[in-house]
């Protein structure tokens, strides 16, 4: 929010220019955001007094004027208004003064006449947009003396990001006014406990609220005999220095107490409350589904029954808390209004404010939780300056209050205080500071009973009152300590340093990872064949696709393949998070992983093989040389029945991999041959080892031999490569797949073999390699090509 410093000073009373006053509250309320110096009428624009007119002899439509600028200087200047007259005092820009429109006054010759100066509008002067005819100032202006003395004085504006927490109360310059004081260490000299209703009640006016947790208070007040203008200067200077648009002297003053009080205040014409009679009438209602109502700026919103209005009992008047109806506002000819002053539902104002997308200074400041008690000072303000801007009559007031706030203890611990703070407070400070901000302290023997007051809606624990005494107090006062206690490092959270060494080996082999909601749809659950794993659901899901809580990352792996098939041939993607499923009345939850293997079209028969080589290589990174691939595993629904294998260490199945069944495919309209792995993260960190082998590099060269073979059907490669590695003991140093035909279910296996101690002859190789051929014949009885 934007604030003057002109009007801050006004009500705090500080004597520290706008830079240490922006220090004061960065360091101890506030974060300020922003400083600009505006406005200021210049020096060379000063009081004159109109002594003679005359016409111009060359020019109907300009005149000629003596013009007494003091110090016995009498200053010939032509003029084109015809709104002045002989013993006016009016603003003289002398020559060689720049406007603040950038327009250099010089002396000039203007038909033949002489003109020393310019008789200035107020659009000239910087101060509105008014050029209808010269500016008149007061008969008490001095002749001869600056023009900013009387008005349009230079000004700096502060802008404070004020956080949610502080915005019942800081969202106006007396909020911030108090602040200023309290951190000054002076005390808040503005009467606002003065500021109570007059006891006059209405006769033309009624209120009735339906929904009283939606309004809480609503103050009505009716004004007549008003005449609608422009607002003076001086507050029109203060709105166009907050960014708000002065309108006319009704809607400004509204808008001007919100300003100093934060209480948002609206103003209806009283002839569009009246229903059949002279009786004025006010109901805040629910919305009806479908109802619909023209604003102020002429948008046309659609409304549902969770929306706030007000109305006259029949129509529409504007929508509470957020912006006023288009057909009930003020208009130059009004001369009776309704003023509302009330107090909304900060959640229900939030949400109707989001669904519409309306963001108005109302809305602001009602979402954040105003107190109710702070409408009736507004109210009480702003009749108090109708009846001087506007020339108002107060008529009466309604107010409807049914459940009262009042200010609330809070027992303070002054011990408390100071071993939370790190600091001894003298209790006499602590009271003042208490006191500045606007609580009251009563000491007893080592505590406080404090008062809080309304508007202080944040502090409701001696922490929160804790923490004032501290910022206020000033935090560099605080003597910073060496701790008494050993320090400790955190202890290591294994699992989140795992996963995070599981995500970079992924990245390293090619993947991308992926990042999903924790929610899935009926339809997914059905599709993946999850209907009879039990799901938690959520209560108001934000649509259809985020019912359930997911049990598996499947269903949303296969929409981001789905999704990536539309740019991309081929891919490797992961996703590691948690599930969710009910456990004797207990969420269970479980840390997973999910990878993901697409190929071009010309390579889909090698999906799966791709997928089980980089899930070998992951385990291979983290240290497990031993998994094993089964496949006496039951297969999955989602998955395609012969291409399914468990994975398994040390005999605990820690996950499963698999090609995705096509009729799942299809449903997900992918046309592309899919490989998942899915793999528990917390069994895969138990069988990780926690400490590295070394194993030194063989000093003697490897050997290697293919072997191509066709396999009967039921024979799993695993089968192969362990019978390999028994057979050639300790002289084979690695197996690998390197070719694989489906038709016919051809493989080709390259055998790696050495020794530690010894160069292998050709004759101790071929040896090998007759055992191995024939063992796979005899026991496996697979067929090798020769």
């Amino acid at each position: 929010m934007k604030y003057s410093f002109n009007w801050l000073k006004e009500l705090s009373g500080t004597k520290n220019s706008p830079e240490k006053v922006v220090e004061f509250l960065t360091m101890r309320a506030m974060e300020v955001e922003g400083v600009e110096k505006i406005g200021g009428i210049p020096d060379g624009v000063v009081v004159g007094k109109i002594l003679e007119i005359k016409k111009h002899p060359n020019a109907d439509k300009l005149q000629i004027t003596k013009i007494d600028v003091g110090a016995n200087n009498y200053l010939p200047i032509v003029c084109g208004a015809w709104n002045i007259n002989v013993g006016d005092m009016v603003p003289v820009a002398l020559a060689g003064t720049k406007l603040p429109n950038n327009m250099e006054i010089k002396a000039a010759e203007i038909r033949g006449e002489k003109s020393h100066g310019m008789l200035c509008a107020e659009d000239e002067l910087g101060l509105g947009k008014d050029h209808g005819g010269i500016l008149i100032l007061s008969k008490n202006a001095k002749v001869g003396e600056k023009v900013s003395k009387y008005l349009g004085s230079s000004d700096t504006v502060i802008e404070i990001k004020v956080l949610p927490d502080r915005a019942h109360d800081a969202l106006s310059h007396v909020g911030v006014a108090r602040e200023i004081t309290a951190l000054e260490n002076k005390k808040f000299d503005y009467d606002f406990d003065g500021l109570k209703l007059p006891g006059k009640k209405s006769k033309v006016l009624s209120v009735k609220i339906e929904d009283k947790k939606l309004c809480p208070r609503y103050i009505g007040a009716v004004m007549t005999d008003v005449k609608i203008q422009s607002s003076p200067l001086w507050m029109q200077e203060r709105l166009k220095a907050c960014g708000i648009k002065a309108i006319n002297n009704v809607v400004d003053a509204t808008n001007y107490v919100m300003l100093e009080l934060g209480s948002p205040l609206h103003a209806f014409d009283a002839d569009k409350l009246k229903v059949k009679s002279e009786k004025l009438n006010i109901v805040v209602r629910r919305a009806k589904n479908k109802e619909k109502l023209t604003l102020l700026d002429d948008s046309q919103i659609e409304l549902n029954n969770s929306d706030l209005l007000i109305t006259n009992g029949a129509t529409p008047l504007a929508l509470a808390g957020i912006m006023g109806g288009k057909d009930s506002g003020i208009s130059d000819t009004t001369k009776t209004i309704v003023i509302e002053a009330a107090n909304f539902n900060a959640v229900n104002i939030r949400r109707t404010r989001t669904r519409l997308n309306i963001k108005t200074e109302s809305s602001d400041r009602f979402e954040k939780d105003l107190d109710p008690n702070l409408a009736e000072k507004a109210m009480t303000r702003i009749i108090e300056i109708l009846e001087h801007t506007a020339d108002a009559k107060l008529e009466g007031i309604v107010d409807v209050y049914p459940n009262k706030i009042k200010p609330w203890k809070i027992n303070l611990d002054l011990n408390y205080v100071n071993n939370l703070l790190g600091e001894n407070v003298p209790t006499k400070e602590i009271k003042k500071i208490l006191a500045a901000l606007g609580i009251s302290a009563t000491i007893q023997p080592y505590k406080a009973v404090c008062v809080i007051s309304t508007f202080r809606v944040d502090i409701k624990t001696p922490e929160e009152l804790i923490e004032e005494i501290g910022r206020v107090w000033g935090y560099e006062k605080i003597k910073p300590q060496a701790l008494i206690e050993p320090v400790e490092p955190a202890k290591i959270n294994e699992q989140v340093f795992f996963e995070r060494k599981v995500k970079n080996i992924l990245v390293g082999l090619g993947f991308d990872e992926m990042y999903n909601y924790s929610f899935y749809s009926r339809r997914d659950t059905e599709i993946c064949g999850l209907n009879d794993v039990k799901h938690y659901e959520l209560a108001n899901p934000m649509n259809p696709e985020q019912e359930l809580v997911r049990a598996s990352l499947v269903p949303n792996i296969l929409k981001d393949v789905r999704q990536n098939l539309k740019y991309f041939q081929s891919f490797d993607i992961f996703e590691i998070g948690r599930v969710y499923y009910p456990n004797n009345n207990k969420v269970e939850e479980k840390r997973m992983l999910v990878m993901t293997t697409v190929l071009e079209k010309d390579k889909s028969t090698e999906t799966f093989f791709h997928l089980k080589g980089a899930s070998e290589d992951l385990l291979e990174h983290l240290g497990i040389n031993d998994a094993n691939f089964n496949l006496d595993i039951k297969c999955p629904s989602v998955a395609h029945s012969g291409r399914t294998a468990g994975i398994r260490i040390n005999n605990e199945n820690i996950g499963i991999i698999a090609e995705i069944n096509p009729t799942v495919l299809a449903k997900y309209k992918i046309k592309n041959r899919v490989a998942i792995c899915e793999i528990d993260l917390e069994k895969l960190l138990a069988e990780t080892p926690k400490t590295k082998t070394y194993q030194s590099i063989g000093k003697f060269p490897t050997v290697t031999r293919d072997i191509s073979m066709i396999v009967p059907e039921g024979i799993a490669y695993a089968q192969i490569k362990n019978l390999v590695q028994k057979t050639g003991g300790d002289l084979i140093h690695d197996v690998q797949l390197f070719d694989y035909f489906e038709a016919k279910k051809s493989l080709a296996i390259r055998i790696s073999l050495s020794a530690q101690d010894r160069t292998l002859a050709s004759g101790e190789v071929d040896e090998v390699m007759r055992k191995i051929v024939l063992k796979l014949e005899k026991e496996l009885r697979v067929e090798v090509r020769k």
